[in-house]
C-alpha cells in the first residue's frame, strides 16, 4: 500500500498578475483604487462559485476553494482597512481649523 504524498491531489491555483491599471502609476504612488475593487470583486465571485461546486459536490478538492476564499477574505479585509484610513484622513481634515 503507497501512501501519496499531501500535494499529490491539490492543484495550485493559477497566480493572480496585477494589471496595468492596478499598478502604481511610474514614480507616482497613484493606484487606481476602483481597479482594485473590481479584482476584490473578482476574488470574491471566484470563492463564491468555489464554494458551490463544493456544495454540489463538483468540485472534490476542498482546499482550491480554502485557498480561494481565504484570498477573498484578505483582500475584503485589506478594502475595508484602505476605506476606513481614508475616511480617518478625511474626518481629521474636516476638524482643522483654517
Amino acid at each position: 500500500m503507497s501512501i501519496a504524498p499531501i500535494g499529490a491531489g491539490v492543484t495550485p491555483l493559477p497566480p493572480i498578475s496585477p494589471s496595468s491599471s492596478t499598478q502604481a502609476t511610474a514614480g507616482t504612488g497613484k493606484v487606481d483604487f476602483a481597479a482594485g475593487l473590481e479584482q476584490v470583486q473578482k476574488l470574491t465571485d471566484t470563492a463564491d462559485q468555489l464554494g458551490a461546486q463544493v456544495a454540489t459536490g463538483q468540485l472534490d478538492n476542498i482546499a482550491v476553494f480554502m485557498a480561494a476564499s481565504a484570498k477573498a477574505n484578505l483582500a475584503m479585509e485589506l478594502t475595508a482597512s484602505v476605506r476606513n484610513r481614508a475616511v480617518e484622513a478625511y474626518q481629521e481634515i474636516m476638524r482643522m481649523q483654517v
